[in-house]
């Protein structure tokens, strides 16, 4: 398990959200979470090395603890957008944004089979990890320990690679999840080299965050772990 400590707001759409709209997610996603993990690896081992390992990335299991209470903060902002030659003027467009502030650590439990790329690759490249989601995200790295029994949901975790079940209702917050698809390819999420056109080979769907509404007002939703709720 490690744990990320928050540095700035963080704020994520998901990827069916327009430019100028849409509500941040609660916590990073698992194409997140293993994009940031690509990321670090390029970085640290060479592009080579980390197409190498790309299988055993996107075949990681992902569970997550969230900070202790989330605020999130909606704000709207005048964006200028294309530039009009006729009249030289930038066109300009409201557009709706969430940030979110954590209170407490994100922890990550990241389980896989191949115990060698769990010592020799994974373990020592999470300290380069300091970025999830869009638009200034930045976590620090704050320790990582082993476990043998993969954490419970009674101490706030969630398999964010588990859809919600139509039978499953129980209390919580929902929130549309991205991953990457189980025969996914590295060209396919390759950013920079790439076809731009491509989906990036997600697929969607809906989880249960185990947390409840402390309050709202106009522009801000505060939330609480239901594992610390009185």
């Amino acid at each position: 398990m490690v744990d990320f400590l928050p540095v700035a707001a963080f704020s994520l759409r998901p990827s069916n959200t327009t430019s100028t709209g849409g509500r941040s997610l609660l916590v990073p996603t698992p194409y997140a979470i293993r994009m940031a993990l690509l990321k670090a690896l390029v970085e640290a081992t060479g592009l080579e090395a980390a197409v190498e390992r790309f299988p055993e990335v996107r075949d990681l299991q992902i569970r997550l603890r969230g900070p202790d209470v989330v605020a999130v903060n909606r704000i709207t902002q005048m964006l200028l957008r294309a530039f009009d030659l006729p009249t030289r003027h930038w066109t300009r467009a409201p557009v709706a944004r969430e940030y979110g502030f954590y209170a407490g650590a994100l922890r990550l439990a990241l389980g896989s089979t191949a115990d060698r790329f769990l010592h020799e690759t994974l373990m020592p490249t999470l300290p380069a990890i300091n970025y999830f989601g869009r638009r200034g995200g930045f976590f620090q790295f704050s320790g990582v320990h082993l476990s043998l029994a993969p954490p419970s949901s009674e101490a706030g975790f969630v398999d964010l690679c588990l859809p919600l079940r139509p039978d499953d209702l129980g209390y919580g917050i929902l929130q549309r999840m991205e991953d990457m698809r189980p025969n996914a390819q590295f060209p396919e999420v390759d950013t920079i080299r790439g076809d731009p056109r491509s989906a990036g080979a997600r697929r969607s769907y809906a989880v249960r965050l185990p947390y409840r509404v402390m309050t709202h007002g106009h522009n801000a939703v505060v939330y609480q772990r239901l594992d610390l709720a009185p």
